[in-house]
């Protein structure tokens, strides 16, 4: 987050992409005439095949294989909103795809996520992003769209025809690579939203259509979801929980249980938990973990009803999972910070190298999967948040990649949150005035994102799923300046939504710098820079100042755990 680095804003640009693979015919030129001979004879039966074979031996290999499956997410009087879920089901990784169908006359596609498309008439074809284009075994890529119908006279059709994926029927696969599905009786609620939509809908989102018209259940495996009992990520369900962040760091000592008294907030997220050293926890700015000033703030905070969230990482120091040097010393790391604390959520911010190198983000995710099972043998929960970068498009391609190594190791993520700040003019240009209206862009971006990383989510488990970071004030990016009216618009936001949780960079902020003068791009860790009243984006955010019923308080209590 801001106010700890030097500071440039953060980069979403994607990684180099991997090399394309070029397929299993390979052959050398023979030194002597005999392999000339053979090698021309070769030449002449593969400029004899179709070019099609060709193409399917280059670009797909005989042991990958992709399908395309349909599932109809929401449904209303002038349109509905559906997704293909592009699967890997072979046993090579896939680099690139390409999914085309028909709409029937009368439809046309008013939006599309997760992807490239371009439009002949009624056939549509969608071709894969830079972020979503190579698909390991088993993996996934969802693309989701919008139909409206341009003539309500035409029945109400709504499976497209003549669907392929790679120019093969989307339905057909290697039987022996495909994994059966068994069929799931549980409908799944979709949330569709929009100008002139009216409510959200309970429509069945499992059914699919191969080429022939067969329908059959789409079964994602539960492995791959976000989510535990009782967390939001799983339920789809409740208000919006608001916890700011609590820079440790700062300057003087911000009174956490006073603070709760007067403006009855009771979840708070302290940061930042970095490495001190030998891979030995401790807060930034070169504050013991067990600081007996830290340690007093909790527990009277706690005594009056209230809890913390431990957030490790952030940008200023260096990042424990870059420190350890294996899975299981960071696994023990991040368990002394949960005893220590007796906390039962915690939040990753992860940004810049940890973020950018594969070996720190899979060491991460490895030990956090430790974390879960050493907890669980005690009968203890752990709710897990990944704060991740985000700008008006989105999440960029390494935060996708994070999000996709942990469901490939089965590491349920309960909330993602979205960080949304010091963007950059190259991703928010002109930002006075906008800064909302950029971090609603960037949530409404994600959500696709985060469909295609769990498939098996419904539009309001997503919204569930994830949460929005802006920072107050005066942000380290010139010309990027967020006011109460921006918060107040961004709260009415997150309340539309359900969304998961809603948070601020940061609490001590919160409050005018009185006589001193603050240039744009100058941002102060003790004040917003502009002219405020004290914890005025703490009312705008809870919704005091415009009658909103977002909560103040986390709807799942805040009391304090019990001891292990």
């Amino acid at each position: 987050m801001a106010l700890r680095r030097a500071n440039a804003p953060h980069s979403d640009a994607a990684p180099a992409p991997r090399g394309r693979r070029t397929g299993r015919l390979r052959a050398s030129l023979p030194a002597t005439a005999r392999g000339r001979l053979r090698w021309g004879a070769a030449a002449t039966v593969l400029a004899a095949l179709p070019a099609v074979f060709v193409v399917a031996l280059a670009e797909d290999g005989p042991r990958t294989r992709l399908t395309a499956e349909y599932v109809r997410t929401g449904s209303w009087a002038t349109g509905f909103s559906a997704q293909y879920v592009v699967r890997n089901s072979g046993e090579d990784a896939a680099h690139g795809w390409t999914l085309r169908f028909r709409l029937p006359a009368g439809s046309e596609v008013a939006t599309l996520w997760n992807g490239r498309m371009t439009r002949d008439g009624g056939k549509y074809t969608i071709r894969d992003e830079e972020w979503n284009r190579v698909l390991r075994p088993g993996e996934t890529a969802v693309v989701g769209f919008e139909v409206r119908r341009v003539d309500p006279g035409e029945p109400p059709t709504e499976l497209p025809l003549e669907c392929t994926i790679n120019d093969r029927p989307c339905g057909q696969a290697d039987a022996a690579a495909s994994p059966s599905a068994e069929p799931s009786a549980t409908p799944q609620t979709s949330a569709v939203s929009g100008p002139g939509r009216g409510a959200p809908q309970e429509r069945p989102a499992t059914a699919t259509a191969s080429a022939t018209g067969t329908v059959r259940p789409v079964v994602p495996p539960a492995s791959a979801s976000p989510g535990v009992s009782g967390a939001p990520g799983g339920t789809g369900t409740g208000a919006t929980r608001i916890r700011p962040y609590v820079d440790l760091s700062a300057p003087g000592s911000f009174d956490l249980a006073a603070t709760s008294r007067l403006t009855g907030v009771a979840d708070w997220t302290l940061a930042f938990v970095v490495d001190g050293g030998d891979c030995r926890p401790g807060w930034g700015g070169g504050v013991r973990l067990d600081d007996p000033s830290v340690v007093q703030r909790v527990s009277e905070l706690r005594f009056q009803g209230g809890d913390v969230t431990i957030s490790f990482g952030g940008s200023g120091g260096n990042d424990l999972a870059a420190g350890c040097r294996t899975p299981e010393a960071l696994a023990d790391a991040y368990l002394q910070v949960v005893d220590m604390f007796r906390v039962t959520h915690i939040d990753l911010d992860v940004e810049g190298r940890s973020l950018a190198r594969p070996d720190i983000v899979e060491r991460r995710n490895q030990a956090l999967v430790l974390v879960r099972q050493r907890l669980g043998k005690a009968g203890r929960n752990l709710h897990l948040t990944y704060s991740l970068p985000a700008g008006p498009a989105g999440l960029g391609a390494e935060a996708v990649a994070l999000l996709r190594d942990a469901a490939t190791r089965g590491l349920n993520v309960d909330t993602v949150n979205l960080m949304a700040m010091d963007y950059g003019p190259a991703n928010a240009p002109n930002p006075m005035g906008r800064m909302a209206r950029y971090a609603t862009d960037a949530a409404n971006t994600a959500h696709g994102q985060l469909r295609g990383v769990w498939p098996n989510l419904t539009d309001a488990q997503v919204w569930r799923t994830m949460g929005l970071t802006p920072m107050i004030g005066v942000a380290d990016v010139p010309g990027e300046v967020f006011t109460v009216a921006d918060a107040q618009e961004l709260a009415r936001f997150a309340e539309s939504r359900h969304l998961g949780a809603l948070s601020w960079w940061s609490a001590a902020r919160d409050r005018g710098c009185g006589s001193t003068v603050v240039a744009l791009g100058a941002a102060d860790p003790g004040c917003s820079g502009i002219s405020q009243a004290p914890n005025a984006f703490l009312r705008a955010f809870t919704g005091t100042e415009y009658g909103s019923s977002v909560p103040t308080a986390p709807a799942d209590g805040g009391g304090a755990p019990e001891k292990p």
